[in-house]
């Protein structure tokens, strides 16, 4: 394995293979999807694999545990695959978990102040990440400027949300 198959992305069916082959493949509506999985799908099975990958990982690696069981091992795997931190796709990569981590953390209809401070600190971090990746690209000032906005907003949400 290495950073190789990091520059290929992988299609629709090669996602749903995976996913059949880790019990996780959803089902295809045979009237929509004859003839298997297609190209339009492929968000939707990379969501479906990042969440098994995800509650997977949540199994086998755990930070709270002394020492962290497993921990090294899946940092070892993730970074074989993510080798470049200065990488825009890398810094895309941060700002997509931390939106993930957002929507994580509001899914159920609880509203506590605290969860929802979290998930509006996700987007602050997401909304930094995001301004970062857009002045090391060159983007317009505009753009940056529009990204730190967004930033400072959920930032005084999460604030807002802490102090109450």
């Amino acid at each position: 394995m290495g950073p190789r198959a990091a520059k290929r992305p992988a299609s629709a069916r090669t996602l749903y293979r995976a996913l059949d082959e880790l019990g996780a493949a959803p089902t295809p509506d045979p009237v929509l999807r004859p003839d298997g999985p297609k190209r339009t799908d492929v968000a939707l099975l990379l969501g479906v694999l990042l969440a098994k990958t995800e509650l997977d990982a949540a199994v086998r690696a755990d930070p709270a545990q002394e020492p962290p069981r497993g921990m090294t091992g899946l940092l070892t795997g993730y970074r074989s695959m993510v080798t470049s931190p200065g990488d825009t796709t890398r810094l895309r990569l941060l700002s997509l978990r931390l939106v993930r981590s957002a929507v994580e953390a509001t899914l159920d209809d609880d509203t506590d102040p605290v969860r929802l401070a979290a998930a509006d600190a996700a987007l602050a971090a997401s909304g930094l990440i995001d301004a970062a990746r857009l002045q090391s690209t060159g983007a317009s000032p505009s753009a940056i400027r529009a990204a730190r906005d967004a930033a400072a907003l959920s930032l005084r949400a999460a604030a807002d949300g802490i102090s109450t």
